[in-house]
């Protein structure tokens, strides 16, 4: 048995403003596919929590140029979940191995003003955190020692 996601962004029809952003920005951007949303979619001053990438728009432009050269046209993370509460948006996504929480604060004009993330590798248990099925569930309850 498999559940709806509400969250799922691509088969949501309500996104804010700011959560188009977000997604708009992930797909576009870590691609390499159109830079010119960094003017727009990054606050100036935009604080990056994630160790290795500079801080401000050049900062986060650095990485994203060097990500995009490295992966030239690999689409190799898919957006799960998309959460937005007051000026923060939560993207919940896969990438190959691992599962990403990007945390992302708007400021006052649109623009994205902060970034954390909190990466997790999926485990090789053969739980799949991220297909709630009923098969899923089984071995989670098996995993953490739980029972009906």
């Amino acid at each position: 048995m498999t559940y709806p996601n509400p969250y799922d962004p691509f088969e949501r029809t309500d996104l804010s403003a700011n959560e188009q952003t977000v997604l708009d920005f992930m797909i576009h951007c870590m691609h390499g596919d159109d830079m010119s949303l960094i003017e727009r979619c990054v606050a100036p001053d935009y604080i990056q929590h994630t160790p290795g990438i500079g801080q401000g728009r050049e900062g986060l432009r650095s990485y994203l140029v060097n990500i995009a050269h490295k992966r030239p046209g690999r689409r190799d993370w898919r957006p799960i979940q998309l959460f937005a509460c007051g000026d923060m948006v939560i993207l919940h996504k896969l990438l190959r191995h691992v599962v990403i929480a990007d945390f992302v604060r708007f400021n006052d004009t649109g623009q994205m003003a902060e970034h954390w993330d909190v990466v997790q590798p999926l485990p090789e248990s053969g739980y799949d955190p991220m297909k709630p099925s009923e098969e899923n569930l089984g071995r989670f309850r098996e995993l953490f020692g739980m029972t009906d």
